[in-house]
């Protein structure tokens, strides 16, 4: 990087040095500076400008004005691609502790906000009514679907986790009510679109796709599409939202499930409470 190289000054000479701080102080003139301008403007020689573009590895000062125009590109694109950015190299301790619960709070509100309450509603009559859940991602996502399958699996239902599709366990379980859910923070997840696919063509699942903006394609392969929005961020903070966003997703089905069977859910905690009471009394007899 030209730049960073100007910034070293490794090997310079006093007078390339001079020149090279110039450049740094005056980067929006030097696209419309010839090599004599230059020399004048950094009180050198048109020499010195010339051995300090070689010494940059670059063939003369015409291929270094270039190649810096197009650096400077670059270097604006990026500082306005970061511009909305909440965490940024000047952000302390005391910063990112406020930050995040923000960054929960707007993932939260927008996925709220996309919701049509036509196609939650379908899910959650599916829901009720099903007999196994799974759940399906890969990477970041398969943590997801992992953690929303133990928590389903406290309402007495078989649920399970999937990085790839088990044909032989999806065709033992080929009579049970099953709602298949996949996730995908950015909706394009080639692997996911193939197990929707599979899901949908050799299976009676009721397919659910948890998906991020771009699912055009997954789209056709499922029942229901719940949208969950991405900020689309350069510094990989959309996992951080993403995350948020279909942990929600997944938490309101688990609520709706829980309310749904809630006599029943209540009833069963209560006999465990109690025999885990009964155990303890007969412990502290015994001993």
């Amino acid at each position: 990087m030209i730049l960073e190289k100007l910034k070293e000054q490794a090997h310079f000479t006093n007078h390339e040095k001079e020149v090279a701080g110039y450049i740094l102080e005056h980067l929006d003139r030097i696209p419309e500076m010839s090599s004599g301008e230059l020399a004048n403007a950094s009180f050198t020689s048109k020499a010195t400008v010339v051995r300090l573009s070689q010494k940059l590895g670059l063939a003369g000062y015409q291929e270094f004005r270039l190649r810096l125009v197009e650096e400077i590109h670059q270097k604006n694109r990026l500082s306005r691609m970061l511009e909305g950015e909440p965490i940024t190299d000047q952000s302390a301790y005391a910063d990112i502790i406020r930050t995040l619960p923000i960054l929960y709070d707007k993932a939260v509100t927008n996925t709220r906000l996309a919701f049509d309450k036509n196609v939650m509603n379908r899910i959650n009559n599916v829901i009720q009514r099903a007999e196994c859940i799974d759940i399906y991602g890969t990477g970041i996502s398969y943590i997801v679907a992992q953690a929303a399958v133990f928590k389903f699996a406290t309402l007495g239902l078989e649920c399970s986790a999937y990085e790839s599709i088990n044909a032989h366990y999806l065709a033992a379980r080929k009579h049970k009510k099953t709602i298949a859910f996949l996730i995908s923070f950015t909706g394009a997840n080639r692997t996911v679109i193939q197990m929707a696919k599979y899901l949908r063509e050799a299976t009676n699942n009721y397919v659910v796709g948890l998906m991020g903006p771009h699912d055009q394609v997954i789209r056709r392969w499922c029942h229901e599409i719940v949208e969950i929005p991405n900020r689309d961020s350069l510094l990989s903070l959309d996992v951080i939202t993403s995350f948020s966003a279909v942990n929600y997703v997944l938490d309101i089905f688990f609520a709706l499930l829980l309310a749904g069977r809630y006599e029943e859910h209540a009833k069963s905690s209560l006999e465990m409470l109690a025999h885990g009471d009964l155990l303890l009394d007969k412990t502290e007899e015994d001993a």
